[in-house]
Order: C-alpha cells, then structure tokens, then sequence
C-alpha cells in the first residue's frame, strides 16, 4: 500500500486503536489547506488484530462504533484477554510494530490486506447504499475547499450547518481561531454544491438529509454528520411546515419523526 509507516499517531477507543498519518500543513499558508485532501485514509485496529480501513471524512464516533460491533462479534466468546490495554499478549509497541508489518507486507491474491471500509449511510449488508453513499461523501470535498476559502486569515475551525429542503434552505458558517469568531454568508455556488450532494444522498435508503453537519480544523480533519431529525431541529433552523411537506412529495420516505410530523401536520398527524 502506498501509505506512510513512520510518524503514525494512534488514539485509543473502546476496542481498538484509530491509527493515521498526521498531515503537516504551513500554517504560515492559509492557502495551504486547499492541496489537502478531505478523504484521508484511517485505520482501526482492534484488539483482536483486526484491522479496517474508513475515510476521515466519516464521522470517527460513527465508524468506531461499528468497528466495535463488528469487533465483538468476530470475538465472540473466545475473547480470553491478555492483561493489557491491546487484549492480544502483546504491549503497547509490539503491537503497533505489528501494524506497521501489517501495511508494508504485499497484498496476498488470496487474503486482501483490507478487510473492508464503513462509509456513513451504508446498509448492514452493503449493496446500492454503498455506492451512493460514497459519491456522496466525495461531494463533501469541493463544498469544504470552497468554504475554507471564504474563512479570515488564520482561522483554525469552520462549522459549517445546512438546513435544506427542496424549496427552502438555511445556512450558517463560523470561523474561530483562538482571537475571535466570525460568521460569514455562504455564497449561491456553495449552496449550489450542498443542494447537488443532498440530491445524490437522497437516493440512500434513509433518504435525503434534513441538515448536513460539517466541522473542519485548518489542518483538514474534517467530520460530517447527516441529520435526519432523531431530534427536533434547533429554533433558527427550522423551516415552514409547508416547505417539509414540499420536501417529502419530491422525496417520499416510509419514516417521519413524530415530532417532525406533529409539527408538520399539527396535532392530528
């Protein structure tokens, strides 16, 4: 595989260690973040010695929890422990020496050295949402490229927030650094590449996002959350009923919230 095996950085969770190549990045440069690319490979090793590659551009919680229950089940009851944090007899270092083995050995014909990768959307099983799920995420980079551009100088975080539906849409964008927060409009083209992604994810089978999520640093780590209304939205990005309604007749889905439904069809929904 063509990926660094020096100067790996590994955070610990629950089941496993998230293992990656830090990027370096001119700070000095606030064009910099531009060449860095948003779907960056990660790896999770799990104690067992499984390993998974996923995209950066996954929300971490979202991609360890389901490398967690996958680690689980592969246990099954034969989990016997080895009396240390990596579960498997070996230490901290041995273990990641292990890793390190793992990326520079060639790809077997018969074993691929990946075992497989979770995108955000994909079906228990894999199958259409796999792929739709994917396009999707690599629409997320141009939208984030473009946003990065509009930040002042020497900003370190944008939060970026997208309520839309078909006839309606909201948008908010901050940027801080350790001196200030600023909040800046987004500009029709990047609505425009918001409104094309949400159109791609609206073919997953949970359908299309009531708000897209996006947290970036300057360095590029960036984390993407889709919200499909688990909760009720917050006050300043909340949209007429109608234009719900309006969203639902383009995409109808077998699944509404109740409390989006109340709020949409009032007390007799």
């Amino acid at each position: 595989m063509d990926y660094p095996t020096e100067g790996l950085a590994a955070d610990r969770f629950e089941t496993g260690w998230s293992v990656y190549a830090p990027v370096d990045v001119d700070e000095s440069d606030p064009m910099a973040f531009l060449d860095m690319p948003v779907g960056r490979s990660v790896f999770l090793v799990g104690d067992s010695g499984r390993i998974e590659e996923v995209s950066s551009s996954v929300p971490p919680r979202y991609a360890q929890d389901e490398f967690t229950a996958r680690e689980r089940a592969t246990r099954g009851g034969n989990d016997t422990g080895g009396g240390n944090d990596t579960g498997g007899g070996l230490d901290a270092d041995a273990y990641m020496a292990e890793f390190v083995r793992w990326l520079e050995q060639e790809e077997s014909s018969d074993e691929p050295a990946i075992s497989g990768f979770t995108i955000v959307g994909s079906g228990p099983d894999g199958g259409p949402d796999d792929v739709i799920a994917a396009e999707a995420a690599r629409l997320i980079e141009p939208i984030v490229q473009q946003l990065a551009l509009l930040g002042p100088a020497e900003w370190e975080w944008l939060w970026a927030e997208f309520a839309f539906t078909v006839s309606a849409e909201i948008s908010h964008l901050r940027f801080s650094s350790y001196h200030r927060s600023v909040v800046v409009p987004v500009p029709e083209p990047v609505v425009a590449l918001v409104r094309d992604q949400r159109h791609v994810a609206a073919g997953m089978s949970a359908g299309p996002w009531w708000r897209l999520l996006l947290t970036v640093t300057n360095r590029g780590e960036t984390t993407v959350n889709y919200d499909y209304g688990d909760g009720p939205f917050p006050h300043d990005q909340m949209l007429p009923p109608g234009d719900y309604r309006n969203d639902l007749e383009a995409y109808p889905r077998p699944h509404v919230p109740p409390w989006l439904a109340r709020y949409i069809d009032g007390p007799d929904a």
